[in-house]
């Protein structure tokens, strides 16, 4: 099988959605497909190349097409478009001289587009997007939709599509790096953290398309829990300027430490460093039905306790047996539960023994495989 994955993403990215893409060709690759990712040439301050940044073997080949990159942090939206239109016209004239054989996969919907041109176009689903109906209307010509959570699928199969032209794959993870064997004394060490200290710990993007994804609360939860500590990894410069401004806000700079964007080994070094691993998600349309978190995944895989909202998207993955769930927005449980999690230490070690063992089901290869059976038949 030869499969191109078309992406109009800069790549490599601090963002999660770079890690998912870079991961499912590398297991593309590994499962015998013949993968190219397929994304636009862009200014990128991420110097390293795609295989170094994201430790994954140069097994699939990255082909950087054309496109008006004027995009900047304040960049309006003609700027936007302009680089979405001009990569979107590269990729119809390079596709028009490729083999039909070739399977493409995307994230783009637009790029559903190209079965005019004879390609089987397989559609991996995020989010909705409130032009629904113009977004059904194209998806209902790709060959294939994969979803990220039963919610999505619910939404196509509302529209009418057919349940067997469907496959729920939520995010993976890869546990040659986030399942490794390091205390968290050896990590703190590494990591310049406090020994003696009680860490709660959130590690990814700070925000999703502007919104916050619980640091808030967080921060507003450390006020009641003057023994704790709390290290978020993963900020953009923007982002910890924000949350360092509230913290200051609220009086608990001194318990709050943010770092910014750094590698998947790394990441699995701060989570080992961790005593509980938090993501309470506010309760907002995105996040109920869209999401599949890949830190969500990491953090099952560290063999640390998670606290996590009580969302559909969530209640998929998670439950009370493998996790603490918490309604999400309320501070006064979230504090509760942390220091729960601080005071007894042998209940908190068997829910996180029972999120690794059902991690295993998660990995990027097993996602892969069954994303493969499916486009394929």
């Amino acid at each position: 099988m030869k499969l191109f994955y078309i992406a109009n993403n800069r790549i490599p990215t601090e963002k999660a959605h770079g890690v998912a893409i870079v991961k499912a060709c590398e297991a593309f690759a590994q499962a015998g497909a013949e993968t190219s990712l397929i994304i636009p040439k862009r200014r990128n301050p991420i110097e390293k190349d795609v295989y170094e940044v994201y430790g994954v073997q140069p097994i699939f080949s990255v082909r950087f097409l054309p496109t008006i990159d004027l995009l900047s942090r304040n960049a309006g939206s003609l700027i936007f478009w302009l680089q979405t239109w001009t990569f979107q016209l590269s990729v119809f004239f390079f596709m028009l001289f490729k083999s039909r054989k070739t399977i493409v996969y995307t994230r783009d919907p637009v790029f559903i587009m190209l079965r005019m041109l004879g390609f089987k176009v397989a559609f991996e689903c995020h989010l909705i997007p409130n032009r629904r109906a113009a977004f059904f209307s194209l998806a209902r010509k790709a060959n294939k939709i994969v979803v990220i959570s039963e919610a999505l699928k619910r939404a196509f199969i509302d529209e009418g599509f057919r349940e067997k032209d469907m496959l729920i794959a939520p995010s993976g993870v890869d546990l040659s790096i986030f399942d490794i064997e390091l205390s968290k004394e050896d990590a703190r060490r590494e990591l310049e953290l406090p020994q003696k200290k009680f860490i709660a710990m959130y590690t990814g993007n700070f925000t999703t398309m502007g919104e916050d994804k619980g640091i808030a609360d967080i921060l507003k939860a450390l006020v009641r829990i003057p023994e704790a500590i709390f290290v978020a990894v993963g900020g953009s410069e923007k982002d910890i300027l924000r949350y360092q401004k509230q913290s200051e806000e609220l009086k608990v700079s001194d318990r709050a430490i943010f770092r910014g964007t750094t590698t998947q080994h790394m990441l699995a070094m701060y989570q080992k460093a961790a005593d509980v691993l938090l993501m309470p998600f506010p309760d907002t349309p995105h996040y109920r039905n869209h999401m599949s978190p890949v830190k969500m995944f990491e953090y099952m895989a560290s063999k640390r306790p998670i606290i996590a909202s009580d969302l559909p998207t969530i209640r998929e993955v998670l439950n009370e047996k493998n996790a603490f769930i918490v309604p999400p927005g309320d501070i006064t449980i979230l504090a509760k539960t942390i220091r729960y999690v601080r005071e007894d230490k042998e209940s908190i070690n068997s829910l996180a023994g029972i999120a690794y063992a059902d991690v295993a089901r998660f990995g990027w290869h097993s996602r892969t495989e069954n994303i493969l059976k499916h486009i394929s038949a």
